[in-house]
């Protein structure tokens, strides 16, 4: 009672950033004949990164690291951290890249020149605009918006996280003293700035490149009689540059277990913080494995590298990072559609698009953990993207009643409905299987399992009610995945520790979604000027459930592979009645 596993603070964060956002283009339309037209233009589209007001933020060096090299700002610093003021650090603490032009190109071609056929193509390379937050924690590290751990193994004390030192653990340490960092200025001196072991820095590399997307598109469009028209696209891209975060100091596996004396686990520091932290001062017990769970701080990259400074940079892949440009992602879709014009009665918009989206990491906007299963591996992850939905159709209608010749009392009451239905189908979103356990030792927190080859990971249950047993709710089968052996899943080829799954990233798709909605309405004169109007909806007409994804985390879990929540509402209905004068 009264002890916490872990436990992180951070002062006051706060965010002033400025940048400029220029653009300048030039386009221009060429009718070559009466039957082509050419369209093309280019944009200047620099990416200037935003500065701090304070000249805060942070940059990294690996190379000044190793040699011991520290900040002639804040000499405190951990080495390899540098600051503005130093020799070589920019305002925006990476460089930014104003040669950034984005050319387009496009063509429409009426083969026969009656205006009923139009084919049209394009190419055009987009450069984005970085979003402030790309950068946003660059100028909270340390001593800035310090995020910190205690330094501590075993339980933390409640009320006094920060105690350390002492005998025992907890709040029942025996001689133990309070190294909390805070409180901390804002914008503190060199004096009276504070590093803490275990900060996080996350920063940018040397040059930050925004992600380009170079894409393409064709389309054929033909306008039949009656109002009728149907066209099919393709459209692809290609995407470069992305972000994605890739840890600066993971856990390193080292196998074999202790000799006498600290002995026989390599690098696995054994003397300092670190070492304390991990469990291992002095080395492991005899006999114990050189890597576990509990010493990975004892183990991370920096601090094997540079024992002296290496604690000082928390580790793992929740820790410290480089908000990174090295991903990539690609896609190629095909939409053919079907559309009827509004006449008085009728209108018809039907759409079916079938596509794929692959990627090494989803966008996340605020960037402050490692996304990837392996980071030196980047190329394990490439797989489809969260918003891969192979199948996606679309139809919505209005109808009106109008009918001629009725008698007076029968025209009344059958003309002036409408009638708008609205159907959309789309494939389930794919998820990714995890092991819930940091079988690889890195401290990447994001190993998946081995596949079970030859064996569906779809259990196609029938879900009857959210009070089925487990067994009923089940959609995952828990034997297409091994990520170690256990009685209820006796697997033969569980993940090897120290190494990674080989089951891919999002390679199961969730239930697919079904909604069907509607609207009723009517007008009823009632004098020259008056009227009354009526609607009705409804939301989910057929009441038919849309299952969300199940629990992906964790094959020795009872709950696993288990949908628990729906992704739509029951059924809504909603009406009105408005008075138009």
């Amino acid at each position: 009672m009264g002890a916490m596993s872990s436990y992180q603070q951070s002062k006051e964060q706060q965010l002033a950033l400025r940048g400029p956002v220029p653009s300048v283009y030039i386009q221009d339309t060429y009718h070559a004949t009466k039957k082509l037209t050419i369209v093309g233009g280019i944009r200047w589209e620099p990416e200037f990164m935003p500065v701090d007001c304070f000249s805060r933020g942070t940059t990294f060096s690996m190379a000044s690291f190793l040699a011991n090299q520290v900040s002639s700002v804040y000499s405190n610093a951990p080495a390899g951290v540098f600051y503005y003021g130093d020799i070589g650090v920019p305002k925006a603490d990476t460089q930014s890249s104003p040669l950034q032009f984005n050319p387009n190109f496009g063509a429409s071609w009426d083969p026969f020149g009656d205006g009923n056929w139009v084919i049209r193509g394009g190419l055009m390379l987009a450069y984005d605009e970085a979003n402030f937050y790309t950068g946003n924690r660059v100028h909270q590290n340390p001593p800035f918006a310090t995020a910190a751990n205690p330094s501590v193994t075993g339980p933390i004390c409640f009320s006094e996280p920060w105690l350390a030192g002492g005998t025992g653990y907890g709040c029942n340490q025996v001689g133990g003293t309070n190294t909390s960092p805070f409180p901390q200025p804002v914008v503190p001196t060199p004096a009276t700035a504070i590093f803490p072991a275990q900060g996080q820095y996350i920063v940018l590399p040397t040059k930050f490149h925004p992600s380009n997307t170079f894409q393409w598109t064709f389309s054929i469009q033909h306008q039949f009689g009656h109002g009728w028209q149907a066209q099919i696209d393709y459209i692809g891209n290609k995407t470069s540059n992305m972000e994605t975060g890739t840890p600066l100091s993971p856990a390193i596996y080292t196998p074999g277990v202790w000799g006498p004396g600290g002995t026989d686990c390599g690098p696995v520091q054994t003397t300092g913080p670190a070492a304390k932290a991990g469990g291992v001062l002095g080395g492991g017990k005899v006999g114990a494995k050189c890597s576990t769970t509990n010493d990975e701080q004892a183990r991370f990259a920096l601090t094997e590298a540079n024992p002296a400074q290496g604690n000082n940079i928390e580790g793992g892949g929740g820790g410290s990072i480089i908000v990174n440009d090295i991903a990539w992602a690609n896609y190629n879709g095909m939409v053919a559609s079907m559309q009827h014009r509004l006449s008085s009665t009728f209108s018809l918009l039907a759409n079916y698009t079938w596509s794929k989206c692959l990627n090494v990491t989803d966008a996340q906007g605020d960037i402050a953990g490692t996304q990837v299963q392996n980071p030196y591996n980047y190329q394990g992850d490439y797989g489809r993207c969260g918003s891969d939905y192979r199948n996606i159709f679309n139809t919505t209608m209005i109808a009106k009643s109008e009918f001629k010749g009725l008698p007076g009392p029968v025209a009344y009451l059958v003309n002036n409905w409408e009638l708008g239905p609205l159907f959309h189908i789309i494939s389930g979103a794919p998820f990714t299987i995890t092991s819930g356990s940091d079988i690889s030792l890195t401290d990447t927190g994001n190993d998946r399992p081995n596949a079970v080859a030859g064996v569906n990971p779809i259990k196609f249950v029938k879900i009857t009610s959210a009070s089925a047993t487990p067994a009923n709710r089940g959609y995952l089968n828990l034997n297409a995945f091994c990520s170690v052996t256990t009685t209820a899943n006796p697997c033969a080829n569980p993940v090897t520790p120290g190494t990674f799954g080989d089951l891919g990233r999002n390679t199961v798709s969730g239930p697919m979604n079904f909604q069907f909605d509607g609207q009723v309405s009517r007008l009823f004169p009632i004098r020259e000027r008056l009227n009354l109007a009526f609607r009705l909806e409804a939301f989910n007409i057929f009441n038919h459930p849309d299952f969300s994804n199940p629990s992906s985390s964790n094959p020795s879990s009872a709950s696993f592979g288990e949908i628990s929540s729906t992704a739509n509402t029951a059924r809504v209905f909603q009406g009105s009645l408005k008075v138009i004068f």
